[in-house]
């Protein structure tokens, strides 16, 4: 038996980190989730993962299929600040304190196939103007030649299945809008434009105007259609059933 004297009451800062680095529970680490409230969540989603793997209601698409991710990003703030250069060994410094000048709306779509995004910038997140952001993407000569074209949506204002699937099918014969369920919009591969947008294009930024920010959403666009590539998409049905398993059940 090891004497209560030999016991170190104070152990240094680094034994510490030791006992907490090899803790079998962590109490200090968290994550977070979003309960699907849908019942049929699994089912709903189901369409746009099989797109994703290149099936359509059990059949494989042909090379005459076009997938679109479309969505928009809202709140995007124009706001100006102080910012000192990085230097050897020193990161760029960002003031904490800005100036707004505004916001805008970027609308844009991804053509899963090839990664090319087309986006329009707005300050106004409207039907109107998305229906002006797909006749933009329908011209394109991939979109123009294709047997089939499916645009993957969420249940946005702008786009709400109500009315905006009702709308695809007058313009376009061949079009089909696939909805997500509600809380599905991580299941959007046109989010994941989106956080490489805001990663390096915007954050740590500083805008004088709403103009400035949209030459740098639109500079971007630019840059990342001159050397596109596809997103390399593996989450599947399968997946998707079994992280539903695993979180609480719906209240």
């Amino acid at each position: 038996m090891v004497a209560v004297s030999e016991i170190d009451l104070c152990p240094s800062p680094s034994t510490i980190a030791a006992w907490l680095k090899h803790a079998a529970i962590k109490p200090w680490t968290w994550t977070s989730w979003k309960t699907p409230r849908d019942p049929e969540f699994a089912q709903k989603a189901a369409p746009v993962l099989d797109l994703y793997n290149g099936t359509w209601n059990g059949e494989d698409l042909t090379d005459g299929d076009v997938v679109i991710c479309a969505d928009e990003k809202t709140a995007i703030k124009a706001r100006s600040r102080h910012r000192s250069p990085p230097g050897p060994g020193t990161p760029l410094h960002v003031e904490h304190e800005y100036d707004r000048h505004g916001g805008c709306t970027y609308q844009a779509a991804l053509i899963v196939g090839t990664g090319e995004v087309y986006g329009r910038c707005v300050t106004r997140n409207t039907r109107a103007n998305f229906e002006r952001l797909v006749e933009d993407v329908m011209n394109h000569p991939i979109c123009r030649r294709a047997d089939r074209v499916f645009w993957i949506l969420d249940n946005g204002t702008a786009h709400h299945p109500n009315t905006f699937t009702g709308w695809l099918k007058k313009q376009y014969d061949n079009v089909e809008g696939v909805h997500l369920p509600k809380g599905a919009s991580w299941l959007n591969q046109i989010e994941l434009y989106f956080s490489v947008l805001t990663r390096k294009a915007l954050t740590g930024g500083s805008f004088e105007s709403i103009v400035e920010l949209m030459h740098q959403i639109a500079g971007f666009e630019v840059l990342w259609n001159a050397v596109p590539e596809p997103f390399e998409w593996t989450y599947t049905t399968g997946d998707l059933e079994r992280l539903l398993a695993k979180l609480p059940a719906i209240a």
